[in-house]
């Protein structure tokens, strides 16, 4: 296959702790505690598997990345509390924390970075949710009110819901700017997906209470619901509500769900502790496809995304590059085309399935994989060369779900 190399460059909208005790269950569950915490929440998982969420020890509740089966506890600087909710592909992770005046403040965690993040006058600020390029969603409170937002760099924007009359929050955002969320109407509680200002509200048939805390590039969705006072998780896909029970738990809820399908969130015994967990075995919301990286003359199709030359020995990539790669079957794209019809230029087609580049093993960064413009089956992907990369011929691996392609590139 012969694609046409693009001219520009595709973005999209950017204290070490002690091993993980996993015990497991039955039924594809597996417990998350921290060591001697007196409480584990499970809030994110992202395509890698990085699980974040809090734990409370000694009274004093903090963050957690939880990656390889080893805990990192993330504090705010000088803050009494930090509760991490949302985790994106790149690490970012958001949340909440306190300092010693007690006010609510959300904040954005980029590398080892952190950014306040406080909703002009409102008396407080709660980050849940956090998007591919670093866009934040949550929750402030102004004049006794919660209301959801979305930050995306320096704008604020309120998702207002039609008949809202208490509090609502945002809690999850997706690589199209579609976001999950809770709002109060009448003294109930409903879910709602936020799509380009358009609000959507449902609930589980039957319930009393319904949320909503992601929603998936695919619109899957995932949350929590009650019923006769009884929490339970949900899945929702095509229109059918599927439910999710920790065994033995007198209370499950679901917090959140990768590409692979892996679900995270929390459950009660009966002795009323919390504890994380999360869910494996379950259908993928993107089924596996066949990646092959295109063929160009003098090479692979993997460029310079400076200026399109191709990476061969003599134009090597360096480490911590970007480059651009062309490929063929990562599958459909959000928005979709019919089988068989070449990708619009406007809007781009964002790949739907979990896409990962690799370069001798590393996780490289993935910027994004959208369909070619023109092209039938082709597509860009772009990604960040590791920057502790060897130089030499290295191993490249593109994968879409289980499938991998692989391939070797110059390093200098």
């Amino acid at each position: 296959m012969h694609l046409r190399f693009q001219d520009r460059f595709l973005t999209f909208s950017v204290a070490l702790g002690v091993a993980a005790t996993l015990m497991a269950q039955g039924g594809g569950y597996t417990t998350i505690d921290f060591p001697q915490a007196t409480q584990t929440l499970a809030w994110g998982i992202n395509k890698s598997g990085h699980i974040a969420g809090q734990y409370t020890l000694a009274g004093v509740t903090h963050g957690f990345k939880l990656i390889d089966g080893r805990f990192i506890t993330i504090d705010y600087p000088g803050s009494t509390y930090t509760d991490v909710r949302g985790i994106n592909d790149r690490g970012d992770v958001t949340g909440q924390y306190r300092l010693a005046d007690n006010v609510n403040h959300g904040f954005l965690m980029v590398g080892e970075r952190f950014t306040s993040v406080d909703f002009p006058n409102a008396t407080s600020t709660l980050g849940w949710g956090v998007g591919p390029s670093g866009e934040v969603v949550g929750q402030y409170t102004l004049a006794g009110v919660g209301r959801a937002f979305k930050l995306s760099g320096n704008e604020f924007v309120t998702i207002d819901i039609p008949g809202a009359t208490g509090g609502g929050a945002a809690t999850g955002i997706n690589a199209l700017g579609e976001v999950s969320g809770i709002t109060t109407i009448s003294g109930a509680t409903h879910a709602f997906l936020w799509r380009g200002g358009e609000v959507t509200l449902f609930d589980v048939p039957g319930s009393t209470y319904t949320n909503s805390t992601k929603v998936t590039l695919r619109g899957e969705v995932i949350g929590r619901y009650e019923v006769n006072g009884v929490g339970s998780g949900y899945f929702l896909r095509g229109g059918v509500f599927t439910t999710q029970r920790f065994p033995g738990a007198i209370f499950t809820g679901t917090a959140d769900m990768n590409e692979r399908g892996g679900i995270v969130g929390r459950y009660q015994n009966p002795d009323q502790t919390f504890h994380g967990f999360l869910l494996s075995g379950q259908p993928p919301a993107c089924v596996s496809f066949v990646p092959r990286v295109a063929a160009a003359t003098g090479g692979m199709a993997v460029t310079h995304a400076n200026d399109f030359r191709l990476v061969n020995a003599a134009n090597p990539a360096a480490p911590g590059e970007v480059l651009s790669l062309f490929a063929s079957g990562l599958g459909p794209t959000q928005p979709g085309v019919e089988p068989g019809s070449a990708f619009p230029a406007n809007p781009l087609g964002v790949v739907s399935s979990a896409v990962e580049v690799r370069i001798d093993g590393k996780l490289a960064e993935v910027f994004g994989a959208v369909g070619l413009p023109g092209s039938v089956d082709g597509y860009q992907v772009n990604f960040r060369v590791p920057a502790d990369a060897r130089q030499g011929a290295a191993v490249l691996q593109l994968s879409s779900g289980m499938a991998v392609d692989t391939l070797r590139i110059m390093i200098q």
